[in-house]
Parts: C-alpha cells; structure tokens; sequence
C-alpha cells in the first residue's frame, strides 16, 4: 500500500514539474499544487488514521499545505500579501514538526535553539553577497530562517541518534527553503535556470514531507 501511495505521489510531483515557469504555469500551476499537497494529507490520514501518533504531525502538515497554496498562488499571480501569510504559515508548520521530534525524543541540546542564530547573520551577509531582492520581506525571512534552521538542527540531532529517516527529511527541508532564497528574490538572466532551481525547491519540498509522514 505504501509503495502505491509513494509511486502516485512522486507521479503528481513530476506532473508539478511538468508546469513550472512555462506557459501551462498560470492555468495549471496552482490548481496541481493542490492535488500534490492535498495527497501528502491524504497518505498521511489513510495510513495513520487511528494512530496514537496522529496529532503530533496533523497540524504541521496543515500548516504546510496552506502553505503550499498561498506560495502557489502568488507564483501564479505575484501579489505579495500571499507570500507574508504563506511565510507565516510554513513557520508555524516547522515549529509543528520541531515540536514532534521534541516530544518523540528525550533531550534536545541547547545549540539546536543556539547555533540558528548564525544561519540568521548568513542570510544578512547573502543578501548582499549574493544580491537578494527581499524588500520589506526581510525581517519575517530573518524570523524564518530561525526556525527552519532550529527544526533542521533538530533533525540532524534525531538523526546522529538513530532516527536517519528524520535527518535526511530536516536537511531536505532546509535545501527547499533555501533554493526559494534565489526563487523569488533572485534576477535570474535565464528561465532555464529559475526552472532548474524551481525542481530542486519541488523535490525537496515534498521528498522531506514524505520522509517526515513515514517517520511516524
């Protein structure tokens, strides 16, 4: 069943490929979005439905999905109020996800809440360094980085303590939110390039948010 499921997910994801920065993007692009987002749910309820464990990811993956849809949409339309409440609710779906591996572990080091604070002054230097268009974004971005980072950080620990499944999923994570740095604050001279860039973001997105739901 499982092996079903993770076939027709990565089938809806290359679909998702199949849309991105072309002319098929403005008809297609949010609509599709929404299957793919809504099939991580869907796998994620039929499998464990009656699980005691269900409510430790419910409202992260939640999170995530509105977020999925808002991101979407201002793909597709550019209107910068839907980035803000998409940046919002993707924080609140790392902190959903920080939250799980918390509460499924027995200690969590300090420097997991410490050590983002750096990745915090990087994204300072990368906006100059790199030539970052973030605007009035880049206060809830700085926020942002903070808390991908502290989940991120949080799962590479799950991972050196046996539960690799969790540190790969945190450092897909944070390869996603990364490359979405050059996506939609980047002058990118070519198409081909933001469309290359485009796939990683897709891929390891959702490859982390399967890893995340098998986790459990």
């Amino acid at each position: 069943m499982i092996i079903l499921e993770t076939i027709i997910y990565v089938a809806l994801i290359i679909a998702l490929f199949a849309v991105c920065d072309n002319r098929y993007s403005r008809r297609c692009y949010v609509p599709l979005k929404v299957v793919c987002s809504a099939s991580f749910l869907v796998i994620f309820f039929l499998n464990f439905y009656y699980s005691e464990r269900l409510g430790l990811l419910m409202w992260a993956l939640l999170a995530c999905f509105v977020g999925d849809i808002l991101m979407g949409m201002y793909n597709t339309y550019l209107k910068k109020q839907f980035m803000v409440i998409g940046i919002i609710a993707f924080m609140l779906g790392h902190v959903g996800f920080l939250n799980y591996m918390c509460r499924i572990t027995e200690h969590t080091s300090v420097r997991v809440y410490i050590v983002p604070v750096f990745a915090c002054l990087i994204l300072i230097g990368m906006r100059k360094w790199c030539h970052l268009h973030i605007g009035s974004l880049f206060v809830p971005c700085i926020i942002y980085c903070y808390f991908v980072s502290t989940m991120t950080l949080k799962a590479i620990e799950c991972g050196l303590n046996g539960l690799n499944i969790l540190g790969v999923a945190g450092v897909l994570f944070l390869i996603s939110d990364f490359t979405i740095l050059f996506l939609y604050f980047y002058h990118f001279s070519h198409i081909k390039n933001k469309r290359a860039v485009h796939y990683v973001n897709l891929a390891t997105y959702y490859a982390a948010i399967i890893l995340f739901i098998y986790s459990l």
